[in-house]
């Protein structure tokens, strides 16, 4: 693939991410507001939020197999494609059954698009993964700081909701054709040695062992450990922001309001990770992840005990800047651990990543609708503290085999 080509699609991979993080995170500030309308409470919208981690979980699983074998494009394309059906349909009509349906499509759109595209700028920019990375993690964190702002805004000026799951649904009609344009048809096999020799071998006839199965790349203990660490990270995060405006509804903060704060925690998580993208010059990637990650954990204890309304929200924000480039770091770890196999190992991490979501997701819901919505943050704080003791494990590891 030519240079100019390569960063035309990396391009549209952004404007892809930013569609991605704003969409996804829009329907999270929206769940009193979905629970009322279609009569559903929280226990029961958990277990939507349960059957679209688990589609996601699978979706993850089998884009990241894929991607080592097939056309990568038509993977994004068929994640692309997903994400629109599913917002033109949420714009025309919603009640409980459509709501899982749907979610179900969404998820699936996610978890095809999030490995799928991770896998392809892998492949692209091999030597450069932790920068591409972390690009992705800033559009992604550009379109979630966008997302909640918009649904204030709406709910602010009494702006009806299935006309803004229309507008998200065109942008995505229109990443379909930009991406359709620009990026060539054919498999990506650059950047992907193992791929690269299973080509020429079957060019000149000859008999090569195709690149090693996901069971095989599990068995290496960083791929392991950045799993499990993204387990309950992403459990302790995303159930955090799904449930932000539910858990302040206990301290009076209209859903309005805690949307906005919600804003200004992916605002800040941008912030962060042009922090990381700074110090890795000169810091090693398991340095910066287990340096931030005990101060963001830190800043989390405070936000979870704190009574005091303003300390909480200052400690949420600056949580956000601590923790803001774990994804990035972690994956980028995997990915070069094994770069024959970089989109199984990566389906691996982003799959284990909404697992996470599989147990937490349904947690928070019974939590906020039989113990009451104020004890939803001690869940996501446990995630957090274990995430902490996994991530001190793989910094030995790591340091143990740079020693070696």
């Amino acid at each position: 693939m030519k240079q100019k080509t390569k960063y035309r699609t990396l391009n549209t991979f952004y404007f892809i991410f930013i569609l991605f993080g704003m969409s996804l995170v829009m329907i999270d500030p929206l769940i009193p507001i979905i629970a009322e309308r279609i009569n559903a409470g929280y226990d029961k919208i958990g277990i939507a939020l349960l059957i679209g981690s688990l589609a996601t979980f699978v979706s993850n699983f089998a884009a990241g197999r894929f991607s080592d074998y097939v056309d990568i494009k038509k993977l994004i394309l068929l994640g692309l494609s997903l994400l629109f059906t599913g917002y033109f349909i949420f714009g025309i009509y919603l009640n409980y059954v459509m709501f899982i349906l749907v979610f179900l499509m969404l998820r699936v759109g996610y978890g095809t698009i999030d490995t799928s595209v991770h896998s392809f700028s892998a492949k692209l920019f091999n030597q450069d993964i932790s920068n591409i990375f972390i690009r992705l993690d800033i559009a992604w964190f550009a379109g979630a700081f966008l997302g909640p702002l918009l649904i204030s805004a709406v709910l602010f000026f009494d702006f009806k909701i299935g006309y803004l799951f229309f507008i998200i649904a065109f942008f995505f009609a229109i990443s379909i054709i930009i991406f359709y344009r620009i990026c060539p048809s054919r498999k990506i096999i650059e950047g992907n040695p193992a791929v690269k020799k299973k080509v020429v071998a079957d060019k000149e006839g000859g008999n090569i062992t195709p690149p090693a199965g996901f069971l095989s790349s599990l068995k290496n203990p960083v791929v392991i450990l950045t799993s499990l660490i993204l387990f309950f990270y992403s459990g302790s995060i995303t159930s955090l922001s799904t449930w932000l405006t539910t858990y302040f509804l206990a301290f009076g903060i209209k859903v309005a309001y805690s949307s906005a704060i919600l804003s200004l925690y992916w605002l800040i998580s941008i912030a962060g990770l042009f922090a990381v993208n700074k110090l890795l010059r000169k810091f090693s990637e398991a340095t910066i992840l287990l340096t931030c990650f005990i101060l963001g954990t830190i800043c989390f204890v405070f936000f979870s005990i704190t009574g005091n309304i303003t300390a909480k929200i200052i400690f949420f924000a600056i949580q956000a800047l601590f923790f803001a480039g774990t994804f990035s770091l972690l994956t980028s770890i995997t990915a070069r651990e094994n770069s024959g196999n970089s989109g199984t190992v990566l389906g691996a991490n982003l799959a284990f990543t909404f697992a996470g979501s599989i147990i937490f997701q349904p947690l928070l819901g019974f939590i906020a609708e039989y113990s009451g919505e104020g004890f939803v943050i001690f869940a996501s704080l446990a995630g957090a503290i274990i995430s902490l003791l996994f991530i001190i494990i793989l910094f030995r590891v790591l340091k143990k085999k740079v020693i070696a």
